[in-house]
């Protein structure tokens, strides 16, 4: 079988957590091989000891070679404090440690951020066996055993195991020439009008500023919803057999529905706000071990390229427990997917990726997806649309604070063949 269904836990599983208990059930563990794993990664990695405080409790984890120490009491070297929420949640993987800071869910009484979002693969590997990533052990190969080539570009007319394959093995695919440039004409004027009618306070756009001072939404959410050819295309065969190339199953986000579909508009000189993003996993935020691999297929409205800010992926770290953010120290290639009108580009939800900023031209995309199908055992809790969309604009409130206050960057970073 092709696989990329890494899920481990269930949708609806979590539960409140207590400090104490925790502690307990830890040490219970007989075998004890996810300590001792964690304890080597964590010292491999240089972390410091990290104590969280959870209302008047203390909860230590401590690196060393024979196994990773988790104890009730304090340290003297990072200190995080969190609610009860907060706290079972990093436990459970609904929320990161990332995501606990942008949240400002998190709050560091010693040590820095990023030394709290740099126990995170430790974290993983203690609480849902990931083992983390060891430089030299991932390796790329084709059907056949022989070397995988990375650049490699698909058109519809290939094989779809060929490209399932494929994308089990990089964690990402480039599809060339799936719609045309006509459709893709259309697609860019619905666009254009929905710029033009975007407020601001409607709850429905991202904005960015550019360096001449002008705001301008740079992402519009539901953009489906405000684009009759995008919905059409989105029904296309063309597009629906991309959720077919694996053994897994694969459920389109409705082109119906909600916010399906989003609209970017990448402009030269963004200086504010959410627009040219730095290397990153889309389960950054949490949640790896109910949802990945989940794809995420951009559609280009205009061609892509090194002068308006094209993707780039760094193939394999899909199936690396790593850092949620930077490529600092890691291995594996780092590649740009430069496109053409019309063609598509997939990635795993957990595959890093990022966009370089555009320097001479706008680009214009359509990010939208396809998530895993539900298990027995899953129960989702369902969010209107409305809930979801005030979720996501709180979210970019605190990104907009953070970086207006210097304590998050966003902006791209390079990267070359």
């Amino acid at each position: 079988m092709t696989t990329i269904d890494f899920r481990s836990r269930y949708d609806g599983d979590e539960k409140t957590l207590d400090p104490s208990g925790f502690v307990d059930e830890l040490a219970d563990d007989p075998g004890g091989q996810r300590k001792i794993d964690a304890g080597r990664s964590a010292v491999r990695l240089g972390l410091t000891p990290l104590t969280i405080e959870v209302d008047a409790v203390a909860v230590t984890l401590e690196p060393a070679d024979e196994g990773l120490a988790v104890r009730l009491g304090g340290s003297e070297a990072l200190v995080v404090a969190l609610d009860r929420s907060g706290f079972s949640d990093l436990m459970q993987d609904v929320a990161s440690t990332f995501a606990l800071h942008m949240t400002g869910r998190a709050v560091i009484r010693q040590g820095s951020i990023d030394e709290f979002i740099a126990w995170e693969p430790v974290l993983r590997c203690l609480l849902d066996g990931r083992a983390v990533y060891e430089p030299g052990t991932i390796t790329f190969r084709d059907q056949s055993g022989a070397a995988l080539e990375l650049q490699r570009s698909f058109t519809l007319d290939d094989r779809a195991d060929e490209m399932g394959h494929f994308l089990a093995e990089a964690g990402f695919l480039h599809v060339a020439g799936i719609f045309t440039e006509s459709e893709m004409a259309q697609v860019s004027a619905e666009l254009d009008e929905a710029v033009a009618t975007a407020d601001r306070d409607d709850g429905a756009s991202w904005w960015a500023r550019t360096a001449n001072g002008e705001w301008y939404p740079s992402r519009i959410l539901g953009f489906n919803q405000k684009a009759p050819t995008l919905r059409a295309l989105l029904h296309d065969e063309r597009f629906t057999r991309l959720g077919a190339l694996t053994d897994d199953r694969y459920v389109q986000r409705d082109p119906d529905v909600g916010d399906s579909a989003e609209g970017l508009l990448k402009r030269v000189g963004v200086v504010e706000g959410i627009s040219d993003v730095s290397w990153h996993k889309d389960c950054a935020m949490g949640g790896h071990s109910r949802h990945c691999c989940g794809l995420t297929v951009g559609i280009s409205v205009t061609g892509a390229g090194r002068e308006n800010g094209e993707l780039g992926v760094v193939p394999g770290s899909h199936r690396a427990n790593v850092g949620l953010l930077g490529i600092e120290g890691l291995d594996l290639p780092r590649l740009p997917l430069p496109t053409s009108t019309g063609d598509i580009t997939v990635h795993c939800s957990c595959t890093l990726h990022m966009s370089r900023q555009p320097v001479s031209a706008e680009r214009r995309v359509v990010y939208t997806g396809f998530g895993l199908g539900p298990r027995t055992g899953d129960h989702q809790v369902k969010k209107s649309h409305e809930q979801i969309r005030r979720e996501r604009a709180v979210l970019n409130d605190h990104v907009r604070e953070r970086q207006g206050t210097g304590a998050l960057s966003l902006r791209a970073q390079s990267y070359e063949l």
